[in-house]
Formats: structure tokens, sequence, C-alpha cells
């Protein structure tokens, strides 16, 4: 079968993981075919068409994970990828005005909390230096192929985190009700529940992340996402990668007990002894054969009843909000309650939306004036614990998604639907979540290794949490091609 492989390397899905992936392969020598179903290159950081001058991703406005490796390899800054707004505060929004700012100087964060709790104004910055010092430690297992678990004091913090919810060790911490649903946004990530183990460790993760050389931080592209994506396609073109768009693959092609190929939608084949795949549901394109009994079932316990959505709202003019003054170029959360995660996921697994809803949003026009026409603004919001599966179907649930995210962020932005010009709202992705303690707990060669040989994952599913990324990307074109010599 050998003489008719037409790749040396095929790579499924074209988001930034798959791009990513096919300018290593390239890099390496290897004759590379990329397949994305999508007529568009990019995923999340793909387009979304809101007209009128506005330039908006289909996902994701901010970027906290993209690995710092992927960016000096790819060489993406000298390929246009720039940083506007470097580093975003966390801002929880409060009803009462005494919005929670948290930064990256300490001195400033303890003074805006210590009007919830002296308490843990005192506390904050023990918490932050633990917190970033066990995050540091665990980047040997989340950012190599074949890391280890840290040894000694940081082991043994880890072994308890990993056994709590976040609220459970947030509680452990602080006495403010105020900062504690703030900081449970982040620990949700990956369809996770703020009382379930994991969601803690969570926390852990993104703040072993690093953003232009800063810790922990949250920053957005300038001129938008589909920069990054812009710029990962340069670097593969220029690998000599074979890039194609409309074109699914269906099917793996198999030889014994190794991938041989890629079955494509349209009839056509495509040999090869290495696929990597950046989709969603790597099972979907596999025989259930082929997973093996102990994977199918591991697949059906994980299927996820909770999404995350995303709203984009185009405004005429700049949302103001009362209370303590905050620069509106941060992060904000809207959740003032911590009951309302619990109760926004228990709606969520009946398939309706809660009451109220844990909400993140970002206006990056604030940062980069160049994504709207002159004066107008993008709000780009995040809801957590939407039913994945809505009773009554996604065309009712988003006009009463849209209704109620916009009543929440007016509450303390008064006059925010008079300034509204359109408003969208993108489907959650096809996901496999939740993501659990094992998997956060693996190196990254057990999470993008699969059990047929030459097939490797590489998508958002292969992180320790699914972000945007190019780590696993990485991580798998490294092992295929080191097992290639």
């Amino acid at each position: 079968m050998s003489a008719y492989h037409a790749y040396d390397a095929i790579v499924i899905g074209g988001d930034t993981s798959g791009l990513a992936a096919a300018a290593y392969l390239g890099k390496a020598g290897k004759r590379v075919l990329l397949l994305e179903a999508q007529d568009k290159f990019g995923g999340r950081c793909g387009a979304a068409n809101l007209g009128d001058g506005f330039s908006a991703a289909r996902g994701a406005h901010t970027l906290y994970a993209l690995d710092p490796r992927v960016v000096s390899e790819l060489k993406l800054a000298r390929r246009g990828l720039r940083f506007e707004g470097r580093e975003l505060a966390l801002t929880g929004l409060r009803g009462d005005g005494k919005h929670i700012v948290i930064r990256r100087d300490a001195h400033d964060t303890a003074s805006s909390i210590a009007v919830h709790s002296q308490r843990d104004a005192e506390t904050w910055p023990r918490f932050r230096t633990e917190l970033f010092d066990l995050a540091r430690a665990m980047r040997p297992l989340w950012w190599e192929s074949r890391g280890d678990l840290p040894s000694g004091a940081e082991k043994q913090k880890l072994d308890r985190i990993a056994r709590m919810g976040a609220l459970a060790w947030l509680d452990s911490w602080f006495e403010s009700e105020a900062l504690k649903a703030t900081l449970c946004f982040d620990a949700a990530d990956g369809g996770l529940s703020v009382l379930e183990p994991g969601s803690a460790l969570a926390l852990v993760w993104r703040a072993a992340q690093e953003i232009s050389g800063l810790q922990g931080a949250v920053a957005i592209p300038q001129g938008g996402m589909a920069v990054l994506t812009d710029a990962l396609l340069l670097a593969a073109k220029e690998a000599g990668c074979e890039l194609r768009t409309g074109m699914r693959g269906e099917s793996l092609i198999l030889d014994g007990g190794r991938v041989a190929g890629v079955q494509i939608q349209s009839g056509e084949a495509c040999f090869a002894p290495i696929v990597l795949s950046a989709v969603r549901r790597l099972s979907t394109l596999l025989p259930p054969a082929a997973l093996g009994i102990a994977h199918q079932r591991t697949m059906a316990r994980r299927a996820s009843l909770l999404a995350d959505v995303g709203v984009l709202l185009t405004l005429r003019s700049a949302p103001s909000f009362g209370g303590v003054a905050v620069p509106l170029a941060n992060r904000f959360v809207l959740a003032e309650k911590l009951e309302i995660y619990g109760s926004a996921e228990m709606a969520a697994r009946e398939g309706r939306l809660g009451d109220e809803l844990p909400i993140s949003f970002v206006i990056p026009t604030l940062s980069d004036s160049s994504l709207a026409p002159p004066g107008q603004h993008i709000l780009s919001a995040l809801v957590r614990s939407v039913p994945r599966h809505p009773v009554e179907g996604w065309a009712v649930l988003k006009k009463d998604l849209a209704t109620r995210v916009v009543a929440a962020i007016e509450r303390l932005a008064p006059g925010l639907s008079r300034a509204i010009s359109n408003i969208e709202i993108l489907s959650p992705d096809n996901d496999e979540g939740p993501i659990t303690v094992p998997h956060m707990l693996t190196s990254g060669a057990e999470r993008v290794e699969t059990r047929i040989a030459g097939l490797f994952r590489c998508g958002a599913n292969a992180e320790p949490v699914p972000a945007i990324s190019g780590r696993a990307a990485r991580i798998a074109a490294a092992i295929a091609i080191a097992g290639q010599r």
C-alpha cells in the first residue's frame, strides 16, 4: 500500500490547531495535505459576517493560551501577529457599583477587594503567589511531550487541588462572594462545573499560560483574531503545504492497526502514513470497532449537556457602567452570586436556560478601533452553562438568549439596548466535553497519541483544557516526525 501514498502527512481540520500542525510538518520537509470542511480557514478565529464595516471572529476575541513556542518557531510576529490589548484586567461587575478589578499589580487588586473584605485583600497576594508558583511547576507536564508532574511541596498541593472543585478551593482562601463569583467564571472552562473536581485545576492551568511574556495574561490581537489565522496560514503556505477548503474528511483509511489515509466526502481517497486530526470528535472518522470498547464507553460518559455560547453585539456607541470607575478596555464577568453557576448548570442539564446566566464579555474595539466603523463598537460575550440540546430547539433559544444577555448587561449599563445595531448568536461547538482530571494530568504525548499507529490528535480537545493554543499541534507534529526517523 505504501506505493499509493500521495502525501507524507494529512491534517484534518483547518482551524488554528490544524494550520499550526501543517506548518510544523511542512517545515520538517513533509509533503502535507490539509483538509478543511468549511469554505474558510480559522475555525473560531474565522470571521463572522456582521456587515457594515465590522470585523468579528466566529468565536473568541481574546487569547490567553497561545503557545509561546508556536509564536516563536513559526515566526508569527514576522507574519503579522501583534497584540493591541496586551493585558486585560478582570473586572467583576456588581449591581451596587462596587466592582472588583483584578490586575497584575497585587496591591491595586487588594485595594479593590478590600471594599468587600479586608481579610481577602490581605490574603490575595499569598493566593496569587501560590497559584502562579504551582502553575509554573505544572508547565513541564502541560507544555512538553513527556513532561512530569511536580514533586515535593508542589505535588502535595496539586494532589489536594485536583480533588477539589473551584468553589471549594476558593472557599478555603476567601470569604467574599463578589471575589469568588468573579474568579469562578474561568474555572468552568471545558464544560466543567465549579462544584466538581477539575475546576480548581482549570484555574491553575489558566495561570500557567503566557501571552507576550506575561504569565496569566489575556490579550487582544491587533486587527482581530483573523490575524492569527492569516499568520498561521502564511506559515503553512511557505512550508509548502497543500491547503484545501470545502473538503470534508469522511473517514480514516486503516491498514491493520495503523492509519493509511483519509476518505474524502467527495469520494476521493488520499493516502499518507501520518494523519493529524484537529476535529473535535475523532470518533466520527472511525468505525466503532477501531476505537475499542473502553474508548467507546469513555466517549459516551463524557457527552456533555452544557455548552458555552458566544453572543456578538454591534453598538453605535460604547456602553457606560455606573458605580466605581473601571476602564472599559477590560475583561468583564457578570455573575454577582455564586448560586448563579449551580442554577444555570442544573437548568442546562434539563435543556433550558437558567433564570440567571454567568456572562463574560470584552469590547475589543476599545483596544483596536480598526474592528468597527469610527465611533462604533463590538461587544463580544461568552455565556456559560447553556443547554447543548435545548428542549425548544436552537431557533427559539437564540432569541431568548439574546434577550437575557442584553437585559443582564443593561442592568449595569443603562441604555445599552438603544445602542445595539445588530445581534449575532453563535451556535456552540460540537464538543466532546466535559474534560476530566485524568485528562488534565496526562502528558502531552498521552493526550495526542491514539491506539492507531500514525494517527494523532492535535486540536483543542488534545489540550489539558480546550483553548486556542497550538501546543497540542506542536507536540503531535514533533512526535509524528520523530516516529518516521
